[in-house]
């Protein structure tokens, strides 16, 4: 049965040759290309985002006596997981009604005494208010942490998605706006910080990077994998898991190496029309979901131009959320639910949180209420038709424009 994938790049014959043959220099040529994108004087690699995450964390510790850390209530696992990662303790902090952003009131009216740093949201490549965010951090003397893992070629009114306060991170993983099997980096824009993070960048290359081959490799399978005629072969595999959502804080932390290095910089070389073509399939999705179903579509604020990753979807009757994924699943359409719960429900982190900021009716309605749609290379418009129809079938023809 055909099978769209939920996220994922098809890496390209150059791009692999470019992995298996990569050269000394690759790690700087991707730190000269990411300078080009997000500016920052300091950009430093990693083996994955969130280890960029926690060596920010832990740097800025060191020059703090502070040790809450604020992020979203609903957020990707990994988030919480660097936070404790680097000694410190997660603060969630309530989303906003039908936005996938922060409450920015209730995060006015927060206890900032002992917070030493606030996480940027821009979940699927939505741009948070980050340039209030920044105002609110530097009026607390906190730092502002800006995280495009989800949002790499984003921007907010001209100014790039990650490059929004002292420090940000993006990521390299398989479900990212690029890919390079794995990979993140840390831009920061103080000197002081940066002098800190270099120093912990060196505990985090105890294990070695991957070989050339063996990223060469892994990347011709994934490809492989990620057309709609293979998918659903590929995830009934032995060891294969899409989409599982875990939090584990005692991640391994790999260096890049130069071959995953040098596929993140092809790649990176491509993202304007991977984001475009996303875009484009956004677009495709919300004329049709707008058209007539119980649905509400998160929009991009003001000013922003978002970088796609999937297209989230809020079914307002969240009691209907799961029938309509399990009908879009059972079709071949790679659906997903994300996050399963907020992160005040993460199972493992009860010991590490600070609940000042709860209730969280919002972070939990969006956990309960949200679908996320793929926006891979293989949606068609037979798909966008098929998406329709079955959310015709499930909800009926009523129309919703808010999110109440």
């Amino acid at each position: 049965m055909r099978k769209l994938p939920p996220v994922g790049v098809a890496l390209q014959m150059g791009e692999l040759l470019a992995a298996l043959r990569a050269g000394p220099t690759a790690e700087a040529d991707l730190i000269n290309a990411l300078q080009e994108r997000v500016p920052s004087p300091h950009v430093f690699l990693f083996g994955s985002g969130r280890a960029a995450l926690t060596a920010l964390l832990s740097a800025m510790r060191r020059r703090s006596e502070r040790r809450r850390v604020i992020v979203p209530a609903y957020t990707c696992w990994s988030v919480p997981a660097a936070v404790v990662r680097a000694g410190l303790r997660v603060l969630p902090v309530e989303m906003a009604p039908g936005l996938i952003d922060y409450d920015l009131e209730r995060l006015a009216r927060l206890d900032w005494s002992d917070v030493l740093a606030v996480i940027s949201p821009n979940l699927f490549g939505l741009p948070g208010d980050l340039t209030r965010l920044q105002g609110l951090a530097e009026a607390h003397e906190a730092q502002l942490i800006d995280d495009a893992a989800q949002a790499l070629g984003a921007s907010l009114r001209g100014a790039a998605v990650g490059g929004f306060g002292p420090a940000g991170i993006c990521s390299f993983g398989r479900g990212k706006n690029i890919t390079a099997l794995g990979g993140g980096a840390a831009f920061v824009r103080d000197d002081d910080l940066a002098v800190d993070v270099a120093a912990v960048a060196d505990s985090f290359r105890g294990e070695p990077p991957p070989e050339s081959w063996a990223v060469a490799g892994k990347g011709a399978a994934m490809t492989t994998a990620l057309s709609p005629f293979f998918f659903g072969l590929a995830e009934s595999l032995p060891g294969v898991h899409v989409g599982r959502t875990v939090y584990e804080p005692n991640f391994p932390t790999p260096a890049i190496g130069n071959a995953r290095a040098a596929l993140a910089a092809r790649v990176l070389n491509r993202l304007d029309q991977l984001n475009q073509r996303r875009g484009q399939m956004a677009e495709s999705l919300d004329r049709v979901l707008l058209e007539g179903h119980a649905l509400a579509l998160p929009k991009p604020r003001s000013g922003a131009v978002p970088a796609w990753l999937r297209r989230p979807v809020l079914v307002p009757e969240p009691e209907r959320r799961d029938e309509l994924l399990a009908a879009w699943q059972a079709a071949g359409i790679g659906a997903s639910a994300m996050y399963p719960a907020a992160v005040h429900r993460i199972p493992g982190l009860e010991g590490d949180l600070d609940l000042r900021g709860a209730p969280f009716p919002g972070a939990e309605r969006l956990a309960a209420s949200l679908i996320a749609l793929p926006l891979v290379e293989g949606l068609q418009r037979e798909d966008i038709d098929l998406i329709d129809r079955v959310a015709r079938n499930v909800l009926g023809k009523r129309r919703t424009d808010r999110w109440v």
